[in-house]
């Protein structure tokens, strides 16, 4: 019984890290920081640096949407434009069949409305929706229906 609480409990902290995660991400969305400038106490101390008002730049990721099939889920990133990260799609896929290596390149043509980014540290291919669902249907079709 213990183990079952104990294991409940993880995994409700993992679900909580998440949140945070997706929180950290979009609360920088709206906001404005300015700098105030340091006034030294001591004459014979130089100046600091000049200040600069600064706002952050807006992050790529707008929301994100959970979605859970057989056992597994994840919170599929969702750019500003509505475009889903196509690499994130392939991960998921891939623990219900093999995916080629290459098959990024083998699908991406020059006529589909598609960036590259890098977002915490990870290679990320935003893609439409209608695309990746294409994409997905050709690849594993039940995760097609879910997008």
């Amino acid at each position: 019984m213990f183990r079952n609480l104990l294991t409940k409990l993880i995994s409700w902290l993992k679900e909580l890290w998440s949140l945070f995660e997706i929180i950290d991400e979009v609360v920088p969305a709206g906001a404005h920081f300015t700098s105030t400038k340091l006034k030294p106490n001591n004459t014979h101390i130089p100046s600091p640096q000049p200040t600069q008002d600064w706002t952050p730049v807006k992050p790529t990721i707008a929301r994100h949407r959970y979605i859970e099939l057989e056992g597994y889920a994840e919170n599929f990133r969702i750019d500003n434009r509505g475009r889903y990260d196509l690499r994130q799609l392939i991960r998921f896929a891939e623990n219900f069949v093999w995916i080629s290596p290459d098959i990024l390149d083998h699908f991406l043509e020059p006529s589909m409305d598609y960036d590259h980014d890098i977002v915490q540290g990870q290679r990320v291919t935003w893609l439409n929706k209608d695309d990746c669902i294409e994409f997905c249907y050709h690849q594993y079709s039940p995760l097609a229906d879910l997008l």
